[in-house]
């Protein structure tokens, strides 16, 4: 037996042994606990134990997706996976399913739910009532502009050699995450056509994909599946700086208060997981 299978089947004894737990959740970092046990208390509360890494052949401490992932012949209703999607979904990666006992976040990772447009506007004039910038404008004409390169960076990052032509580095050098206070007027107008510029001169001397279309994306959710820390930075460097003299601290008053579990496509997907994963049957 190696050493994966060996720490699977202790991993899903463990609710066997102790019947509080309901089941073992591996994650790919202790920093994701926040948001997965807020999905899984929506979906079937009670207590879950969260391993947040585990070894490898080697014996070494490991976290991150590919250790998850290394579990998933082992799996079973009282020891499964939740990790973030990456581009693992936008590309058509197979296997990645409730019915295999593995949960994904249905957008690049859990930062970006924090930042889903909709939501995060209604915590935010409910504590700064009187700004006259809207989060949810904002980040619907970004959407826009950061579609193209996003599709373009799917096809790119399924070969080696496209991938050094145009990749993550490359696109998130195109979304600068500091934007001046007066590049903020009018919802950020000045900053999405410094964006749109970047990005239009970076594409422009590559070849566009055969295939521009992918059944998960579209103009108005692609920001939801560009790197979350980094949409999860520049939306906190926003909201700093529109919380400004207002008493109000954005990040810990609003941005991470994010406990929705339902109202659009994505976060439904993450709950309609979990229910199966969970249920008795």
């Amino acid at each position: 037996m190696n050493r994966i299978e060996e720490q699977a089947r202790y991993f899903r004894n463990i609710p066997l042994r102790d019947r509080s737990i309901k089941a073992v959740v591996h994650l790919e970092d202790a920093e994701d606990k926040l948001f997965w046990n807020n999905q899984l208390q929506k979906a079937f509360s009670g207590k879950y134990l969260f391993i947040p890494y585990s070894k490898n052949q080697k014996g070494n401490d490991v976290h991150g997706c590919e250790q998850c992932l290394r579990y998933k012949a082992y799996l079973t209703k009282t020891f499964f996976i939740c990790i973030d999607s990456d581009l693992r979904q936008l590309k058509g990666e197979e296997g990645l399913t409730a019915e295999s006992l593995i949960a994904q976040t249905y957008a690049y990772s859990w930062e970006n739910h924090f930042c889903e447009a909709e939501h995060l506007q209604e915590r935010f004039e409910e504590l700064v009532p009187n700004s006259d910038f809207d989060f949810q404008v904002f980040l619907r004409k970004l959407s826009a502009v950061i579609y193209k390169p996003l599709l373009y960076l799917v096809q790119y990052s399924q070969s080696s050699e496209l991938n050094q032509q145009w990749n993550i580095t490359r696109f998130n050098s195109c979304l600068p995450l500091q934007p001046s206070r007066d590049e903020l007027a009018d919802n950020g107008s000045a900053y999405i056509e410094r964006v749109k510029l970047l990005f239009e001169a970076a594409l422009q001397n590559l070849q566009q994909p055969e295939n521009m279309v992918n059944e998960h994306l579209d103009d108005a959710n692609a920001y939801l599946h560009i790197q979350g820390h980094q949409l999860y930075k520049l939306v906190l460097h926003i909201g700093t700086m529109l919380c400004k003299r207002t008493r109000v601290a954005f990040k810990t008053d609003i941005l991470d208060k994010s406990l929705h579990t339902d109202g659009y496509l994505e976060i439904n997907s993450v709950q309609a997981d979990l229910s199966k994963i969970t249920s008795k049957e």
